[in-house]
Order: C-alpha cells, then structure tokens, then sequence
C-alpha cells in the first residue's frame, strides 16, 4: 500500500468523488460511500480502502470548518446510505 503523499491527480479523484456523493445527497438520490470508494481504488496509488475514508473525513472536516454541508454519511456517522 502506498505511504507517500497524495498526488493532485489523486486529490482531484477523491474531491470530485466526494462532490458526487454531496450531489446526491442533496438531491435525495441514493448512493453508496462504500462503491463509492471501491470505484477510486482503481484510479489510486496503491492506496486502501481505509486510506480513501479517512481522506473523504478530511474533505467533510475541511467543509465542516468552512460551515458548508457534508454528505450525511459524513456529517453524522450515519451507516452508509444504499
């Protein structure tokens, strides 16, 4: 499993990724964070699963800190939403 540092073409992936799933979730639509996640594995350096959730909390700490909405399965520890 990759250790370094995120790439900006991993961070783009991962935000856009994330921006999605808002997306949806603002709009009632259901989605999935766990195929979420697996989808951009492929697409990563080698990274994990758990890499790419902790990466996701960050995105929703960042926007928390902005007072800007999160995905509630973000925002509220909710299970993820199917």
């Amino acid at each position: 499993m990759s250790n370094g540092a995120w790439t900006d073409q991993e961070n783009d992936l991962i935000v856009a990724d994330y921006f999605a799933m808002l997306a949806d979730d603002v709009s009632g639509r259901p989605y999935s964070k766990a195929e979420h996640r697996r989808g951009l594995l492929p697409l990563l350096n080698d990274r994990s699963e758990g890499s790419v959730e902790f990466k996701h909390q960050n995105i929703s700490a960042v926007l928390k800190g902005l007072g800007q909405p999160q995905p509630a399965v973000f925002a509220d520890g909710a299970a993820d939403h199917v």
